[in-house]
């Protein structure tokens, strides 16, 4: 719309309007008044082009799509901390701040007394936390402290929601009509608790009035306990079941796990270019086929609650097949099965062995 309203078209039309008899040549008194009322029509027009973009939710900008979802009480989600285990040699202060190569910790709470285990977060958001394993180094000067080190993640860090994940997640949104606890609102109440990457809502899985929520963490892999008590007392806390005392309804008795992890066992010959070993591509085979494994994660978070999970070995050769070097693949086994294997719907693949062998 208004795209053929340019400077060009509307000094034309504003020409035609005048009588002929008068000098409407350019250069003329007439054709010098009115070009530049044709000009600022032609931006007045180019403004209304935007405006009408910036109205619907397909179109905007995200600080437009963000005005829009709000009237829904939806907003963009914001980058969160990763939260992370820390095991000292000795008692730590909560607030002392810790660095792991680029990122600082700040202890927040005691997991352990006796064993001087912590809950660490890290300072910057996002998941840039996810990944910091290992030795970390006090800020300041702690007396007497000789070994400090994350020993593992807790709750993973998310970063800010891209505008096509939030312009995705609104309209879906809108949709699905979130309300009074049918599969919708568990989804939009569950994922917006931070950490959850993905969840299946079951009913009734213990008899009437029950509810099983089973969920991944932000990087699609299985959430620790921590976190599932997390996720558990946000929307069903254990001690009043039921009562309605968090997000789930009242008379909705949630219980929420982890999705199960399965690993998965690859087994293949490959042919390979000449001048190349199993050595030089065994990494590059690993990387290809967690990446197919991941993709397949990610789309457990997307099924419905009774789907599940299927694993080929095509797909397994193509990944293979896309590593540089390798000319050929045979032999393909998942677990030990030579065409696919049925996950169920609880559970996710992880890898496990894979074991390469050359003609």
């Amino acid at each position: 719309m208004y795209e053929n309203m340019t400077y060009e078209f509307i000094e034309k039309r504003v020409l035609a309007r005048v009588k002929s008899e008068f000098d409407k040549r350019e250069g003329s008194i007439i054709f010098d008044a009115t070009a530049p009322v044709s000009f600022e029509l032609a931006e007045a027009y180019i403004m209304a082009r935007v405006i009408l973009k910036q109205t619907f939710a397909t179109t905007a900008d995200r600080e437009f799509l963000a005005l829009r979802a709000m009237e829904f009480n939806i907003y963009p989600e914001q980058a969160t901390y990763a939260e992370v285990e820390g095991q000292f040699s000795k008692a730590i202060d909560i607030g002392s701040r810790f660095n792991y190569e680029k990122y600082n910790f700040v202890v927040t709470e005691i997991i352990d007394n006796d064993k001087h285990t912590y809950k660490l977060k890290c300072e910057t958001p996002g998941g840039v936390g996810n990944t910091c394993i290992g030795d970390i180094t006090p800020i300041s000067q702690i007396s007497g402290l000789e070994t400090a080190k994350i020993t593992k993640l807790i709750t993973p860090g998310e970063d800010e929601e891209n505008t096509e994940t939030f312009r995705k997640r609104y309209i879906q949104a809108l949709k699905s009509k979130a309300y009074g606890g049918n599969n919708a609102d568990y989804m939009e109440k569950v994922l917006a608790i931070p950490g959850v990457g993905g969840c299946k809502n079951y009913r009734a899985w213990a008899g009437g009035g029950t509810v099983k929520v089973v969920i991944v963490n932000t990087e699609f892999n299985q959430p620790t306990q921590d976190m599932i008590q997390e996720v558990q007392t946000a929307l069903d806390p254990v001690v009043n079941q039921g009562e309605g005392y968090g997000l789930a309804p009242i008379g909705h008795k949630v219980t929420v796990i982890g999705a199960s992890t399965v690993p998965i066992n690859i087994t293949a010959t490959v042919q390979l270019d000449s001048g190349y070993t199993i050595d030089n591509v065994q990494n590059s085979i690993n990387t290809a086929i967690d990446s197919y494994l991941l993709k397949q994660r990610k789309a457990w978070t997307t099924q419905i609650s009774n789907q599940f999970i299927t694993l080929r070995s095509a797909f397994i050769i193509s990944a293979i097949l896309d590593v540089p070097h390798i000319a050929d693949v045979a032999g393909v086994t998942i677990n030990g099965q030579s065409t696919k294997i049925d996950l169920t719907s609880e559970q996710i693949p992880t890898l496990g062995k894979v074991t390469i062998t050359g003609e």
